[in-house]
């Protein structure tokens, strides 16, 4: 692609709804309804929490204007760092706005303590500006990320580009692509869509575009189509516009915490670190299995009795359900469930195999004629995996983790699906916090190896916190 093709100032007609005037860049239509939303993001990310660290500086103006001073840095360094992002990035940043800070005000203020430099008042002021900014920007996020309306994403690259990126939010609620822009060779037309996006214009078009569909967001998706050099003139057109830009990369499935930018040669690349994680992890995770599990199983007893005799009432058999499954590395044990299903349910499988809806090795039945009356809303409340708290304990699952599969299902695994079988399986993961029994056979894969490969402790405490919600809200419920 030349020069030209990327910089000409021509007028555009652009294939927007609505819009059949020539539009020149620079012109009058301008992203009146993006600014007004940066607006409002910028006082609530920014404004909010520097009042409140302002306001508590002053209160500790008494201290010495030292302290105040050092509590304003610990606490505007790192939100500049959060509102220099676009807003689709700083929306999701609130937590990590909170935990830098709290661990820059640890690092700072512990060895000025220790060296008696701060007495006790000055550290208890900081740590009360610290605070006080954390909570008020985790607020702040919260309120804009149920207020912001979807991001409105113009995506440039050629057809493959355009699919790879916009097809994985295909279900998110919160991007709106709006349009795509594609080179095409001289003289060939545009096409109408790129899967279901329509095109709007080609590269240079791309300022134009986003100036009046008034744009939150443009993501590059480079190809054969487009140059590093191609993506380097698209980036200074959106300088002109004054509207973020991000380059998509072929990285899916790797999370943002194993991956560096590092330069050699003049040349970037992505060090992309081994998704292996450390024996301390591992024996941690272990630890807070073992621990959390014999907690919340003591807990649940008096609930898990009261349910075993229930069970025992509704239908004949035995309260619980015991069921080979595949463990880590694929090796068998016994997983625990409350009974749900009538008690020749296996033998009876064949009657209703051909009322299966899943797809791939996924074998599911949204009205399984075998699932007793109260087994119905044991699952609908996934009060039915309460058991597995002593699979827990026992070391046999973890509390986070894949879905256990059956030893049918793991002898038709290929290398791909096998890499499940990395971690012990759990009782709530990935899966089932993002759909549960709503989603198909390879979702439900993708998510678990996506979490095999980017395990972290903080994470399973994410999906923990999100399974209480699922549960609660019966997303996917089946």
């Amino acid at each position: 692609m030349s020069d030209t093709d990327l910089s000409g100032t021509a007028p555009v007609r652009l294939a927007v709804p609505g819009q059949t005037a020539d539009i020149l860049p620079g012109g009058p239509t301008r992203r009146s309804l993006g600014r007004h939303r940066d607006r409002v993001s910028d006082i609530a990310w920014f404004g909010l929490p520097v009042l409140a660290a302002t306001a508590a500086a002053a209160a500790t103006v008494s201290a010495g204007p030292i302290v105040s001073s050092l509590c304003l840095v610990l606490v505007l360094l790192p939100l500049y760092a959060v509102v220099a992002k676009p807003g689709i990035v700083r929306t999701n940043d609130a937590r990590r706005y909170a935990r830098r800070t709290v661990t820059a005000a640890a690092v700072t203020l512990t060895p000025l303590a220790a060296v008696e430099l701060l007495a006790p008042g000055d550290v208890r002021a900081a740590l009360a500006v610290v605070l006080t900014a954390c909570s008020t920007a985790l607020v702040a996020g919260l309120l804009e990320r149920r207020r912001r309306p979807a991001f409105a994403v113009l995506v440039v690259g050629d057809g493959d580009g355009i699919r790879d990126v916009v097809n994985p939010w295909a279900t998110n609620q919160r991007m709106d692509v709006v349009g795509a822009c594609v080179p095409t060779a001289p003289g060939e037309p545009l096409p109408d869509d790129v899967s279901g996006v329509p095109v709007l214009g080609r590269p240079a078009d791309v300022e134009t575009v986003a100036r009046s569909c008034a744009v939150d967001w443009v993501v590059i998706a480079p190809g054969a189509a487009l140059s590093v050099y191609d993506v380097r003139r698209l980036t200074w057109q959106l300088e002109r516009a004054r509207v973020p830009v991000s380059v998509a990369t072929d990285l899916n499935g790797v999370m943002p915490h194993r991956v560096e930018p590092v330069v050699v040669g003049r040349r970037m690349l992505l060090d992309v670190s081994s998704p292996k994680p450390s024996s301390l992890g591992l024996w941690g995770k272990d630890l807070l299995d073992r621990v959390g599990g014999l907690a919340l199983l003591l807990l649940a007893s008096p609930l898990l009795l009261v349910l075993m005799a229930l069970v025992k009432l509704d239908s004949r058999g035995p309260a619980f359900f015991r069921q080979v499954r595949a463990g880590r590395n694929g090796h068998p044990f016994t997983m625990i469930k409350l009974r749900t299903m009538v008690v020749d349910a296996e033998e009876r499988l064949d009657e209703v195999r051909e009322l299966n809806e899943g797809a791939g090795l996924l074998f599911k039945i949204g009205d399984d004629p075998r699932i007793t009356r109260l087994g119905r809303a044991l699952r609908k409340l996934s009060l039915d995996e309460l058991p597995q708290l002593i699979n827990v304990v026992r070391g046999d699952m973890s509390l986070v983790g894949p879905r256990p599969g059956l030893l049918s299902e793991r002898d038709q695994y290929d290398d791909w699906i096998a890499r499940r079988l990395r971690v012990k399986p759990g009782m709530t993961g990935l899966w089932q916090v993002s759909g549960r029994s709503s989603l198909d056979w390879e979702q439900a894969v993708r998510l678990d190896i996506d979490y095999v490969d980017n395990w972290t402790m903080r994470r399973d405490l994410g999906i923990a916190a999100r399974t209480l919600r699922a549960v609660v809200c019966r997303d996917g419920a089946g």
